[in-house]
């Protein structure tokens, strides 16, 4: 069996901020990475496969719910990028999913991109594991 390299969807709408994780994934991990604007989320998704996608929290959280529904239907895992004080609350899908504070730090978002990548990992094994 060989293994791909992980496909990473930035979604964030401050370039400068999207730039700072390409370069920090690029240097701590294996993966490619591609950037888009949060308009684009779902022009991306349907167009790519993805396995993780880094993604702007919102403040108010029914659209962070719609985003990560709209992640997971494309089959990928959403880690949360966020500068709000309040997260992650518990009981919030933001706090569900791995969260990185913005800016983002190097260890900070190589571990959040590693814990996505393993419970995508787990997912893929449980459905396998139902055959």
């Amino acid at each position: 069996m060989t293994t791909s390299t992980p496909r990473v969807l930035i979604a964030e709408n401050q370039y400068l901020i999207a730039m700072e994780v390409e370069r920090i994934l690029q240097e701590s991990l294996t993966c490619d990475v591609k950037i888009t604007p949060l308009a684009k989320l779902a022009q991306e998704l349907s167009a790519g496969d993805f396995e993780i996608v880094i993604i702007d929290a919102a403040a108010a959280e029914p659209l962070n719910v719609e985003r990560a529904k709209l992640i997971q239907s494309a089959g990928a895992v959403p880690v949360f990028l966020s500068s709000y004080d309040h997260y992650p609350v518990a009981d919030t899908v933001v706090s569900s999913y791995p969260m990185v504070s913005k800016p983002p730090q190097s260890a900070e978002l190589a571990a959040a991109v590693l814990d996505a990548m393993r419970r995508k990992s787990s997912d893929s094994e449980g459905l396998l594991d139902d055959r």
